[in-house]
């Protein structure tokens, strides 16, 4: 592997990587305290600042306060992140805090860990980048971390020094280090658990998805940007909603 002397802005190097590529999947390790999902959560803003992806298109398990001035939708059931990808437009980014919880090694044939095998693959082709993160790859199953998935990797090896972190790109056989590395804006609780799930347990009875989507959203208090749409689309779909109520009323009352 080409191993660089030299010291290289972070910011410079991960947007020219989502810039170029459709899909990006990341994994950040580190020991407790070094400022893994610190740096996390600092991609998506640096992809925000450069219009990579919108807010709307950027989502995580990570509890972010309501204070935060960026607040990334918050998913944590992979159906619910099945449906986000495949129903948000342009490039999308997840952060996947706790990894190593959810994609035990020591528990390959879980039921989630198959499930989440089965799908990576699937929902980057929804232009969606994924960042991993977790203390060591063998806190995970390796089938998850293979060449076939991570395109880099982040090392954070000291939590006496965050700012410094090593960077490897698996694609282009390349390895840096990466210097005076910002905190992000973004507010997040750091005692937060990162939970994931394999189902949100939300479960609805329509046929229609147009109605499954508006129960989320009036029942469920979904927000909008959690349900992965744009506001004019969601419009276009109360509006069309509202107006199949109003003619089914209307020829009822003229019957």
């Amino acid at each position: 592997m080409e191993s660089l002397e030299q010291d290289f802005n972070p910011i410079q190097i991960l947007t020219s990587l989502f810039r170029e590529r459709t899909s990006v999947c990341i994994f950040i390790k580190g020991r407790r305290g070094t400022g893994k999902t610190d740096l996390g959560l600092l991609i998506g803003e640096v992809l925000l600042g450069k219009e990579i992806i919108k807010e709307e298109t950027f989502a995580t398990n990570v509890a972010v306060y309501p204070s935060s001035p960026i607040k990334p939708a918050y998913i944590n059931a992979l159906d619910d992140l099945e449906y986000w990808a495949a129903n948000t437009y342009g490039k999308k980014l997840y952060v996947f805090d706790e990894f190593g919880k959810i994609m035990r090694r020591r528990s390959p044939m879980s039921s989630i860990n198959l499930a989440l095998m089965d799908q990576l693959q699937v929902l980057r082709k929804y232009k969606l980048s994924l960042i991993l993160i977790a203390p060591q790859e063998n806190y995970v199953d390796n089938a998850s971390l293979g060449s076939d998935v991570l395109d880099a990797v982040i090392d954070k090896p000291n939590f006496k020094n965050q700012k410094v972190a090593l960077y490897t790109d698996l694609l282009e056989n390349n390895s840096f280090r990466f210097v005076d590395i910002p905190r992000t804006s973004i507010k997040f609780n750091t005692d937060d658990q990162a939970v994931f799930k394999l189902t949100s347990g939300k479960k609805t009875n329509f046929k229609e998805e147009d109605k499954n989507t508006l129960w989320k959203w009036a029942v469920d208090d979904a927000t909008i940007e959690s349900l992965g749409l744009h506001r004019e689309t969601f419009n276009r779909k109360v509006k069309r909603f509202v107006k199949d109520v109003l003619e089914k009323e209307r020829q009822l009352s003229h019957t």
